[in-house]
């Protein structure tokens, strides 16, 4: 079983995001369609946008909800991370590149949704229901951008 604090867990995401952030600049410089490059750097932007958000909120929340212990069996290691993420390398089309970032949220936003389930106390259970939430809109919104690009 893992005991770690509320903290690591929002370390790990915010983790998450950062690589998400480097595959998607990575992925955009490699490419010669504009679009694509476009759509990735958008991508990398957003996810850097999270990054810090997540980051900020860490800052500023409230230090006995952070050090919350969560008791469970799920593993937030920072060197498996990668294996968390799903890889763009395949992308050859923005149709690839959304597919992948509807991946990415979703299990992010699974993530929160059983964590808001396991969780111990009421704060702790809004918390996720609200990363949750945020999550799904942020899809959306990637989503929505991403569709707006493909038809121009």
């Amino acid at each position: 079983m893992a005991f770690k604090q509320l903290k690591d867990l929002i370390e790990w995401i915010t983790e998450y995001h950062e690589i998400l952030e480097e595959q998607y600049q990575t992925l955009a410089g490699s490419q010669k369609d504009e679009r694509m490059q476009m759509a990735l750097s958008f991508l990398a932007s957003r996810e850097h946008h999270l990054a810090e958000m997540m980051e900020d909120f860490l800052q500023d929340a409230d230090d006995d909800l952070m050090d919350s212990w969560l008791v469970d069996s799920q593993e937030f290691d920072l060197r498996k991370i990668p294996s968390h993420i799903p890889e763009c390398t395949g992308c050859a089309d923005i149709h690839d590149v959304h597919k992948n970032i509807l991946q990415a949220h979703k299990t992010l936003t699974d993530m929160y949704e059983l964590r808001s389930q396991l969780a111990q106390n009421t704060r702790e259970a809004d918390l996720f229901r609200e990363l949750a939430a945020n999550q799904q809109a942020e899809a959306r919104l990637q989503s929505r951008d991403i569709g707006r690009l493909e038809m121009y």
